[in-house]
């Protein structure tokens, strides 16, 4: 009997969710929130089906950076915020402030859901926020990175792939630029590591400004595309749509007995 390990890029997972990657399969996608419990037997699922040995999670990190915010953030409006480097510079509105502390507690949220469901706490990052952050969450040409995720996230797959080299290990990152890394450090990968990724875009790099694609790595273990499993992991009551096929939740469970003999067949707001 061997375990799962998961290592998510928390980072990047949530700016998918957040994105529109899911929303035509979802009847409100605004709606739409990860049951981490759910996606972890997905995962089960998905690698017993090859590995019918792996039949227990083993070690679950959700990696990411969480901001504090400075006391006194609120009096940041009508501040000029200049890069040191580039240049570039913009005047902070009371929006910019608005946004950031909803994407703050989001992004909290997040987290905490992941925590929830049985990940290790310990790989999510508390930095205090500064004003090149602003400006680099907010200037379209400029982008915030944080780095310290990605190397966490090879870190801890190489030395759990090393220590337990019977188990599996489920990558969730659409980074594929952290892929050589762990080639490097660990050149078995490909035995008993597997993608987890949210299109099959991510697979072939498209829309993405990196030198690397999952495509170019031989996994022996398929690759588990999220949106084909939307239902799997959506948190609440969730239902498919007889009419339109998309996904939505009602805020109490529709009798499942019912649904199975047919009295009653399932519909969203829009199609009834």
């Amino acid at each position: 009997m061997s375990k799962l390990h998961v290592y998510i890029d928390g980072t990047w997972l949530f700016k998918v969710v957040e994105g529109n990657v899911f929303d035509r399969f979802l009847v409100e996608p605004r709606f739409f929130n990860i049951d981490f419990n759910k996606l972890n037997s997905l995962m089960l699922k998905h690698i017993s089906a090859q590995h019918p040995e792996c039949t227990e999670l083993g070690n679950l990190y959700f990696v990411t950076s969480l901001f504090n915010l400075p006391a006194d953030f609120d009096s940041w409006v009508g501040k000029k915020i200049t890069h040191l480097y580039g240049g570039q510079s913009i005047e902070v509105k009371q929006h910019n402030i608005d946004a950031t502390k909803r994407n703050i507690a989001d992004r909290t949220d997040f987290a905490n859901a992941a925590i929830a469901a049985g990940y290790d706490p310990s790989c999510i990052f508390h930095i205090d926020f500064q004003e090149w952050m602003l400006l680099n969450l907010l200037h379209p040409e400029l982008r915030y990175q944080e780095k310290q995720v990605d190397t966490t996230v090879v870190a801890l797959l190489v030395r759990d792939a090393i220590e337990h080299p019977e188990d599996c290990f489920a990558l969730v990152a659409g980074d594929a630029d952290i892929l050589p890394a762990i080639q490097v450090a660990y050149p078995n990968y490909t035995q008993n590591v597997f993608p987890v990724l949210t299109s099959p875009n991510e697979r072939d790099g498209r829309n993405r400004q990196t030198s690397f694609k999952y495509s170019q790595y031989n996994f022996q273990i398929n690759t588990l595309v999220l949106q084909s499993h939307v239902g799997e992991i959506m948190a609440g009551n969730v239902y498919q749509c007889t009419e339109c096929h998309k996904y939505f939740t009602t805020l109490k469970p529709i009798d499942p007995q019912k649904i199975a003999s047919g009295a009653i067949l399932p519909r969203c707001k829009n199609c009834r």
